[in-house]
């Protein structure tokens, strides 16, 4: 699903930094993987070049099958759209939606009917032991249901 070999990023300026030095990884469709490391140790360049906003310099980053570099805007934001997935720490839910819509929003960008997005967002909140939390606003739900509204999107 994600492959990389040889990936290095440097950002320049005065003293140029090079922050990602021949990187390879290979995770498999499914596979679960932590990336953890000291402060300022490439972690959130890492993660920005494999949710494709951002580049890298060299190396090759292949992702389910599609080598990704040089992509126009709409293509990458495709491919973040139907394969990549993020959890932030802060949710980044919306205020004014419920856990259902918010579960829901990527599929509305996806063109996935209403009907069909609700049902399946409100699948997605049962697994997470959600169902009876669907129509509260991020506001009413703890910091742990609303983490768990952020994984069920």
């Amino acid at each position: 699903m994600i492959h990389l070999e040889d990936i290095n990023k440097t950002y320049p300026g005065a003293v140029p930094l090079h922050v990602l030095k021949g990187i390879n990884l290979d995770i498999a469709r499914g596979e679960l993987v932590s990336i953890m490391g000291a402060s300022g140790s490439g972690k959130s360049t890492l993660l920005n070049i494999l949710g494709i906003l951002d580049n890298y310099d060299t190396g090759e980053y292949i992702l389910d099958g599609t080598l990704i570099k040089n992509l126009s805007e709409n293509r990458a934001a495709e491919l973040r759209n139907k394969l990549i997935g993020f959890v932030f720490q802060s949710f980044n839910l919306i205020n004014y939606k419920n856990a259902v819509e918010n579960v829901a929003l990527p599929l509305f960008y996806q063109g996935v009917s209403r009907r069909k997005r609700n049902a399946l967002a409100l699948e997605q909140l049962d697994r997470m032991g959600l169902a009876d939390w669907a129509h509260h606003l991020p506001g009413e739900l703890s910091g742990g249901q609303k983490q768990r509204v952020a994984i069920a999107r």
